[in-house]
């Protein structure tokens, strides 16, 4: 009767079937490498979606400056006195009798507060 109570014993391990907790251990390695290692991983997923929402933000602020940029532009091709006003604004450009004074304001640059010590 002792080889047939030998032989029926089953070996385990962390009190379970070897076989069972071999496929318990391979489980998590194979997460822990998905999370972590692979390629398609957690957190490659997480930095391309923050990407993917930086570029989408982007996209809409372009999208807003090239529609005020369409509306100057049309405001500037069918307005006359719109077109004058930019010209002189950011050409300096100017009628045939007037001058023009530019004036600097030196009180906008920067300049130190304190004379440097000698």
């Amino acid at each position: 009767m002792s080889q047939i109570n030998k032989s029926t014993k089953k070996i385990t391990i962390l009190g379970k079937n070897w076989y069972s907790s071999m496929y318990f251990i391979i489980s998590v390695i194979f997460i822990i490498w998905m999370l972590f290692f692979d390629t398609n991983s957690y957190l490659t997923h997480k930095e391309l979606n923050s990407e993917i929402s930086k570029l989408e933000h982007e996209k809409e602020y372009y999208k807003n400056k090239l529609d005020s940029e369409n509306i100057q532009y049309k405001n500037l091709k069918y307005n006359k006195e719109a077109r004058e006003k930019y010209a002189r604004e950011n050409y300096f450009f100017k009628k045939n009798n007037e001058n023009i004074f530019i004036i600097i304001n030196y009180e906008d640059t920067i300049t130190p507060k304190t004379k440097p010590k000698k």
